[in-house]
C-alpha cells in the first residue's frame, strides 16, 4: 500500500552543540522551522500474514539490495521467506509445523522448551544468502533454495540470546545464560550476580558447526552479541537489563579479556541508560544510544586507537534536542547516516511510548552536531518486539525497511532516501 505524500509544516532540529564534555550543561539546539515532505512509504510483504523484518543486529536484505528475507508467522509457526523487492514475488524457505505455546517471541524466557523457529536468533550473511536460526535447541543452516541442515547441537538448561554471522561468513556468535536465573527473580542482572549464574559466548564454524570459542562470562545476563566487522577477534556484548547502566551495560571481549567500553566523567554518570549498541559496517567504531539521567536523550560513538588498550578509547556523544524524546532503536547504514524508529517527536503529537517517525540523522562527531531528517511515520503499535519497526538500510542507504502493524497485520515496508 502507497500512502499519500504529504507536505508537513513542522520544527526541526537543523543543527546542535553537543555540552556534553562539561557536566551540568544543556545540549543547546539551533531550531529552525522548515517545509518536510513526508515520503510515500510502499509495503513489501502481501499484507495477509503476520510479517517482520529481522532484528535489528542483523539486515534483511541481500547485498543485491534486490531481495530480502523475512520471517512469516502463521498460527503462531514461524517461517523463513525470501523476497523479490522488485517484482514482489515471495517465496517460502523454510516449511516447519511447529509452533510457539506463547504469542511473544522475543525475549520469551525458557524460548527453547518448545520446538518452534526462534525468530530472535535469525540472522543472514547478506553476501552468500546463508541464514541461520535455532529451533529446537540446534542450530541451523539454510540457503536460499531451501536447502538445509543442523550444524550442530545446542547446550541443554540455557536460554540462548541473538546470534551474528562475522563479515566473512565463516563464524557465528551466540550468547547463552543459564535457565535457572529466569526461576529466581524478574531483576535478571540482580539475580545473575547474586547467585553467580554464568553467560557464556559460543562461536561456531559456520561450515561444519565445530566449536571455536566457549567463554565463560561470569555473575552476567550477557545478549546482543556482535562481530566487529574490522576484526571478528572482536565480540561486542552487553549486561542485559544492568543496574548502573551508564558504565555496565557494553561490553567487547578481545579474544583475552572482557573490557568495559563506557566509563564516567565529562557529563557521562552511572545512572544515564544506554541501549542498542552496534558496530558502524565499515570503520568498526562503535555506536551506541540512550538517555542522560536528566533525561535528555543522545547518540554515542567510541573509537579504537587500538581496541586492547580502553585507554585509547574516544568517547563522542551528541546530546539531541529536545523534540527527540520518544523511545526507538537506531541502526547504521554503510557511511556514517543512522536511522531511528522513535525519539523525534512532531510538536503536539499524540503521547505515546514509541516514536511515530522513521528519521535519519546525520550525525558530525568532530563538531558535534546532528541534522535530523524525518521521512515518514511508520505507524507501528508498539505493542510488542515483533512489531517495533527496528529499522535497517538496504546497502546502498537509498531505502529503509521496516516492520508496522499499522493496517492491522505486521508487514514489511519501505521508504526510500533521497541521495544528496
Amino acid at each position: 500500500m502507497n500512502i499519500k505524500k504529504a507536505v508537513l509544516s513542522l520544527w526541526l532540529a537543523g543543527s546542535m552543540t553537543s555540552l556534553a564534555a562539561q557536566p551540568g550543561n544543556k545540549p543547546v539546539a539551533s531550531l529552525k522551522q522548515v517545509e518536510i515532505k513526508e515520503h510515500a512509504m510502499t509495503r513489501l510483504t502481501d499484507g495477509k500474514h503476520d510479517d517482520m523484518v529481522l532484528y535489528f543486529t542483523s539486515n534483511s536484505v541481500l547485498a543485491d539490495d534486490k531481495r530480502m528475507i523475512f520471517i512469516r508467522t502463521v498460527d503462531g509457526c514461524n517461517n523463513i521467506w525470501l523476497l523479490d523487492m522488485e517484482s514482489g514475488e515471495e517465496r517460502q524457505i523454510t516449511w516447519f509445523t511447529d509452533r510457539s505455546p506463547n504469542e511473544l517471541f522475543f525475549h520469551q524466557f525458557h524460548q527453547n522448551d518448545f520446538k518452534a523457529l526462534y525468530i530472535a536468533s535469525v540472522v543472514l550473511h547478506g553476501k552468500t544468502g546463508m541464514i541461520y536460526f535455532i529451533k529446537d535447541r540446534k542450530l541451523w543452516r539454510f540457503d536460499l533454495n531451501g536447502n538445509g541442515r543442523v550444524l550442530t547441537l545446542l547446550p541443554e538448561k540455557t536460554d540462548i540470546g541473538q546470534c551474528h554471522v562475522n563479515e566473512q561468513g565463516t563464524k557465528l556468535v551466540m550468547s547463552t545464560v543459564e535457565d535457572r536465573m529466569f526461576d529466581a527473580n524478574s531483576n535478571f542482572d540482580r539475580a545473575a550476580r547474586e547467585m553467580n549464574i554464568s553467560s557464556r559466548l559460543l562461536v561456531y564454524d559456520t561450515d561444519n558447526g565445530d566449536l571455536l570459542l566457549d567463554e565463560v562470562v561470569h555473575s552476567a545476563y550477557v545478549d546482543h552479541v556482535q562481530f566487529s566487522p574490522a576484526d571478528d577477534r572482536l565480540i561486542l556484548y552487553n549486561h542485559e537489563w544492568a543496574s548502573d547502566q551508564g558504565i555496565r551495560r557494553m561490553w567487547i571481549f578481545d579474544g583475552r579479556r572482557h573490557i568495559r567500553l563506557r566509563t564516567e566523567g565529562e557529563g557521562r554518570s552511572r545512572k544515564d541508560g544506554v541501549v542498542h549498541e552496534t558496530w558502524e559496517r565499515e570503520t568498526g567504531n562503535l555506536i551506541y544510544h540512550g538517555t542522560y539521567a536528566d533525561d535528555t536523550k543522545y547518540i554515542g560513538r567510541i573509537t579504537f586507537a587500538d581496541p586492547h588498550d580502553a585507554s585509547n578509547y574516544t568517547i563522542t556523544e551528541i546530546p539531541l534536542p529536545p523534540e527527540c524524546k520518544k523511545y526507538g532503536h537506531f541502526s547504521v547504514s554503510n557511511g556514517h547516516m543512522l536511522v531511528s524508529d522513535g525519539h523525534y517527536v512532531l510538536p503536539g503529537e499524540k503521547e505515546s511510548w514509541g516514536g511515530e517517525w522513521i528519521t535519519l540523522f546525520m550525525p558530525d562527531w568532530e563538531k558535534k552536531t546532528v541534522e535530523l531528517k524525518p521521512l515518514c511515520r511508520h505507524r507501528s503499535s508498539w505493542t510488542c518486539q515483533e512489531v517495533h519497526p527496528h529499522p535497517v538500510f538496504n546497502h546502498a542507504a537509498d531505502a529503509v525497511i521496516f516492520t508496522s502493524d499499522f493496517e492491522g497485520r505486521r508487514a514489511v515496508y519501505k521508504v526510500d532516501v533521497e541521495q544528496n
